[in-house]
């Protein structure tokens, strides 16, 4: 069973497992970047959090289809668990936002399956993704090995294995946007770090002082008290003036944050990085160049150009794991509710809703369960308004 253990093999390094075990960049500017250093950045935790919070509110649910009929699957063991609770410690919510995380910070997303003897779907647990690797073992089978402090070292099948990646070079295991995109994170760290050091140091450039006279040792001991004094009055009583005993000389040594641009460099860093996400920036509270009318249609491009692909991706791997090929064939499959990111005002609600119903492809009812409305008698037909009506061959009312 733990064959992997021996001469095990890597697509890229033979002698390396395809693992997400931490690793550091350094970039250009000097910065250690990594998954932990980047997400103490304001916009990729904004970034990270959109992505999470978005797929975790959609409605998931278990769907049949038979005849062209497509049904609930309320029956189904995956149905409760997708739903509801994969796992006795966390949400549907909680376990999708967490997944996401993961993915967008470190590459990869992993869910243990767990089976009962029967092969039924049980449980979905969650696993971080530094504690996880793909090897390819000496029969030449891909195994997953999962390894913690709080976990005994074992070895899941993939078919065991929901694996969410985001974009890799092999298929197998995504890599990380962050350290992907390493050099753009760690300006975001540089100009923030820069930032902390410039105002803890009371919000002024550091500098040489000089006296312009000659000093003895008694004075020059006198100044440097008086001068470690007046500094700390600038930060604790938020006092503008310095007074001190002497005529010196004030040489500055760094660049003002006006004059390195600071401000400009920090909004631009910003705007990439949701680029790397994909994430509208107003989205992430970035609302210099928003108005109402770009960020109703930056919303609906979120949705088809940044979700939807995500959704995509989860329907495909959970589709192809949680069900069997019989199951499949008998009309089993996972689909999240896109609807409720779509929703948009009252006004335009009831726009589409009058154009469905005229139109002839949705009833009252179905409008009113999307409404979170119980269904009324009588509201079951579909409407056509008499303009969409076909016209009848030979009519002798037809305009000639």
């Amino acid at each position: 069973m733990l064959d992997w253990m021996i001469e095990t093999r890597n697509l890229e390094n033979p002698d390396k497992p395809l693992d997400l075990s931490e690793e550091a960049n350094w970039s250009a500017s000097g910065e250690s970047v990594n998954e932990n250093t980047a997400g103490k950045l304001a916009a990729v935790y904004s970034c990270i959090g959109v992505l999470g919070r978005s797929l975790g509110q959609l409605p998931l649910h278990v769907l049949r289809k038979v005849d062209g009929k497509v049904t609930r699957a309320t029956d189904h063991p995956v149905y409760y668990l997708l739903h509801d609770e994969p796992n006795s410690m966390q949400t549907s919510y909680d376990w999708r936002e967490t997944i996401m995380v993961h993915v967008n910070g470190w590459g990869n997303g992993y869910s243990p399956i767990e089976r009962d003897r029967h092969g039924t779907v049980v449980g979905l647990d969650l696993l971080r993704p530094w504690e996880s690797s793909l090897f390819r073992s000496s029969s030449n089978r891909w195994v997953y090995s999962v390894s913690s402090d709080e976990l005994p070292l074992k070895s899941v099948n993939p078919d065991d294995m929901l694996h969410f990646k985001a974009i890799g070079s092999n298929g197998l295991i995504g890599r990380s946007p962050i350290l992907q995109c390493a050099e753009t994170f760690a300006l975001g760290q540089a100009s923030q770090r820069y930032g902390n050091r410039f105002f803890g140091g009371g919000g002024r450039p550091a500098a040489i002082v000089s006296a312009k006279g000659q000093l003895n040792k008694e004075s020059w001991n006198i100044l440097k008290t008086a001068w470690k004094q007046a500094k700390r009055a600038l930060r604790d009583e938020d006092n503008n003036t310095l007074m001190l005993p002497a005529e010196l000389d004030y040489n500055q040594l760094t660049i003002a944050p006006e004059d390195a641009q600071f401000l400009e460099t920090r909004k631009f860093n910003r705007s990439e990085i949701a680029g790397i996400y994909n994430v509208p920036s107003h989205m992430i509270n970035d609302l210099d160049k928003a108005t109402f009318s770009n960020i109703s249609e930056q919303a609906i491009q979120f949705v088809r150009h940044t979700m939807i692909p995500w959704v995509v991706k989860f329907e495909q791997e959970m589709n192809r794991k949680l069900f069997t090929q019989a199951e499949r064939r008998a009309g089993y499959y996972v689909k999240f509710n896109l609807n409720g990111l779509l929703r948009g005002t009252s006004k335009d609600r009831a726009e589409f809703y009058t154009k469905a119903i005229r139109d002839g492809w949705m009833t009252r009812n179905e409008v009113r369960e999307l409404e979170e409305m119980n269904q009324a008698d009588g509201l079951d037909k579909f409407l056509m308004s008499a303009d969409l009506q076909p016209k009848v061959v030979g009519d002798k009312n037809e305009k000639r």
